[in-house]
C-alpha cells in the first residue's frame, strides 16, 4: 500500500518527475531552466537557500577582502622602530641643554613629538583592520626634523656663546695681569687695591662658571672683571701718562746725556738714576761701567712734590755724605731739595697744590737694604747690599746724581702704550 502523500500545489505531479532516461537531469531542472511553469515566486521559493548561501559566501568575501587587504598593504604596522628613534632623539637633545640655548625651537620640537605619539596612540586603540598609520609616520619625521634642527640649532647658539666667552675670558685675562703689572710697578691707592682684587675675584668666577658650560653668564663675569682691570689701569695711565710724553722724556735723555758728557769732559764718576727702569747706572770716564737694580719710593710714578709723598725726586743732585753706618745698611745722602726743588714747591704752593703746612722734605739717600724687587722706600733709592758696597766705594762726596723718569721704555711707558693699544682695538 502506498503512503498517503500531500501534493504541493506548486509542483508539476509525480509522474512528471521521472528521470529523463537518456540525459539524467531530473525534469524540474529542465522545466526551470526551460523557463516552463516558473515564476518568481516559485523561484525563491525553490532557490531561497542557496541564495542565502550565496549572498553570505559574497558579503564574507567582500569582508575578508576589506579587512586583509589594509593589513597586506601595510597600513596596519606600528612605526615603533621609529617612534623610538623620534625618542631617544628628543632625550639626547634634552641632555644638550637645547631647551637652554635653543627654547623656541625646542618647544616647537616638544610639541610635535607629542603629537606624534598622541597620532600613535590614537591608532594603536582601533580594531587591527582599521588602523592606519600613515599619518603617524609623517607626524614622527615632523618630530625627528624638528628635533633635529633643535639640536643643531642649538649647537650652534652653544658653540657662539663659548666662542664669546673664551674672548672675553681671555681679555680679561690680560686686562687683570695688565693691572698687576702696574699694581707691582706702582703703589696704588686703596680704591685701586680694592677694585683689583674684585677683579681678580671676577675673573676667577668667570673660570668656575664656565667650566660649568655656563657660557654666557662665564661672559658677562668675565666682562665685569675686565672693566674693573682697564678701571685700574685707566687710572694708573693718568698717573703714568708723563712717561710717555715725547717731551718730558727728550728732556730727561738730554739730562743723561749731560751727565755722561759731564763725566767724560771731566774723567769723573757720576751717577744716573732711572725710576721707571728702576736701575742705577755708574758712569766713570764718559763710560757706563755698571749698572745696579733698584728699589724706588713706593709712589714714584710721581715726581716728588712735598715731604710724606713718598716719590723719588727727580733732578741734578750731588752726593753730600757718605755714611758707612746708615739706618739702611750704607748711605750716599743727597742735596734734595735744591734751589729748583725749593722754587717749584713754591710754585705749587701758590696755586694750592701744596697743603698749607707742608714741607718740600728731606733726607733722600741712596742706601742699602734693597733688592726687594719692589718700591718700597719712602723716596729714597735702594740697592742690594753687595751693589751698594761697590758703589759706595766708587763714589764720593760731590759725585753728581741725575734722577729722571725714565727713557721711554720702562713699565710705565709700556703700560700706557699698552693701554693705548688696547682701547683701539676694543674701539675697531
Amino acid at each position: 500500500r502506498a503512503p498517503f502523500r500531500i501534493q504541493d500545489p506548486w509542483l508539476p505531479p509525480p509522474s512528471e518527475l521521472a528521470l529523463d532516461r537518456r540525459r539524467g537531469i531530473p525534469y524540474i531542472q529542465d522545466v526551470i531552466m526551460d523557463g516552463r511553469g516558473v515564476t518568481s515566486r516559485t523561484f525563491l521559493t525553490r532557490w531561497r537557500w542557496r541564495l542565502l548561501g550565496v549572498g553570505t559566501a559574497g558579503l564574507t568575501a567582500v569582508l575578508c577582502v576589506g579587512c586583509l587587504w589594509p593589513i597586506a598593504s601595510g597600513r596596519t604596522d606600528p612605526p615603533f622602530l621609529d617612534k623610538l628613534t623620534a625618542q631617544s632623539s628628543l632625550r639626547d637633545t634634552r641632555r644638550s641643554g637645547a631647551s637652554r640655548w635653543a627654547p623656541d625651537a625646542m618647544r616647537e620640537a616638544e610639541a610635535a613629538m607629542k603629537a606624534g605619539l598622541a597620532a600613535y596612540r590614537l591608532e594603536e586603540v582601533k580594531f587591527l583592520p582599521f588602523r592606519d598609520y600613515r599619518g603617524v609616520r609623517s607626524a614622527l619625521d615632523m618630530a625627528k626634523t624638528k628635533i633635529q634642527n633643535a639640536l643643531a640649532e642649538s649647537n650652534r647658539l652653544r658653540l657662539e656663546a663659548k666662542a664669546l666667552a673664551d674672548g672675553a675670558l681671555a681679555e680679561a685675562a690680560r686686562d687683570t695681569s695688565r693691572s698687576s703689572d702696574v699694581a707691582e710697578a706702582m703703589h696704588l691707592g686703596a680704591y685701586n687695591r680694592t677694585l683689583l682684587q674684585k677683579s681678580k675675584i671676577a675673573l676667577a668666577e668667570a673660570r668656575a662658571i664656565y667650566a660649568r658650560g655656563e657660557f654666557v653668564e662665564a661672559a658677562a663675569r668675565a666682562s665685569e672683571a675686565g672693566l674693573g682691570s682697564r678701571a685700574v689701569s685707566g687710572n694708573a695711565v693718568l698717573a703714568a701718562a708723563r712717561y710717555a710724553d715725547a717731551s718730558l722724556v727728550a728732556r730727561w735723555t738730554r739730562m743723561v746725556s749731560e751727565t755722561a758728557a759731564w763725566s767724560r769732559s771731566t774723567g769723573g764718576t757720576a751717577i744716573v738714576v732711572l725710576k721707571e727702569n728702576h736701575r742705577v747706572d755708574l758712569y766713570d770716564r764718559g763710560r757706563l761701567v755698571r749698572s745696579y737694580p733698584a728699589d724706588m719710593g713706593y709712589r714714584s710714578v710721581n715726581d716728588k712734590l712735598r715731604s710724606g709723598d713718598a716719590a723719588t725726586p727727580e733732578g741734578r743732585y750731588q752726593v753730600t755724605a757718605k755714611k758707612p753706618g746708615s739706618h739702611y745698611y750704607k748711605a750716599l745722602a743727597l742735596n734734595y731739595p735744591n734751589d729748583e726743588d725749593r722754587a717749584e714747591f713754591a710754585r705749587l704752593r701758590r696755586q694750592g697744590r701744596i697743603p698749607p703746612g707742608a714741607s718740600p722734605g728731606g733726607l733722600i739717600e741712596i742706601h742699602g737694604d734693597g733688592g726687594r724687587g719692589k718700591d718700597w722706600t719712602k723716596g729714597c733709592v735702594a740697592l742690594a747690599n753687595p751693589d751698594m758696597d761697590d758703589l759706595f766705594r766708587r763714589a764720593g762726596v760731590g759725585t753728581p746724581v741725575t734722577i729722571v723718569g725714565g727713557d721711554g721704555q720702562g713699565v710705565f711707558a709700556r703700560l700706557v702704550r699698552e693701554h693705548g693699544a688696547a682701547a683701539g682695538a676694543r674701539t675697531q
